[in-house]
């Protein structure tokens, strides 16, 4: 009896938290980890079309020569020596088409880890 009794006063010492006066004192850690997978499929096409339509013209007109004025028998006319009348012009008329398509694919693969260390310390 004396020995369960001694056995019993034993395990109640070392199951007690620490005491020092009233102060208890409780050491902890945890270690937390989280791992994230991620698979990403893309598979996107664009399509676009363009039509261009234009007009362009130019027009330029000039006169080359010399007026004179004449005096003949008290009369007073006028002339024109080597008259010219220069027209000159130009057009430019088109058009424009363009389509196009544009594909992109893939998979994007993203693994992220995550590790946390904590402690505490109670009074």
């Amino acid at each position: 009896m004396k020995k369960v009794l001694s056995l019993a006063i034993l395990a109640t010492l070392f199951a007690s938290p620490a005491l020092a006066g009233e102060t208890f004192v409780l050491n902890q850690w945890r270690i937390n980890g989280s791992r994230t997978k991620t698979s990403l499929t893309i598979d996107n096409t664009t399509y676009s079309t363009r039509t261009e339509d234009y007009n362009s013209s130019s027009s330029k007109m000039y006169i080359d020569g010399k007026f004179e004025t004449e005096y003949n028998n008290g009369k007073v006319g006028e002339s024109f020596k080597d008259f010219t009348v220069h027209h000159a012009g130009s057009e430019l008329n088109g058009s424009f088409h363009e389509e196009m398509t544009t594909r992109v694919w893939g998979t994007i693969n993203t693994i992220m880890n995550s590790c946390s260390f904590q402690t505490f310390c109670q009074l």
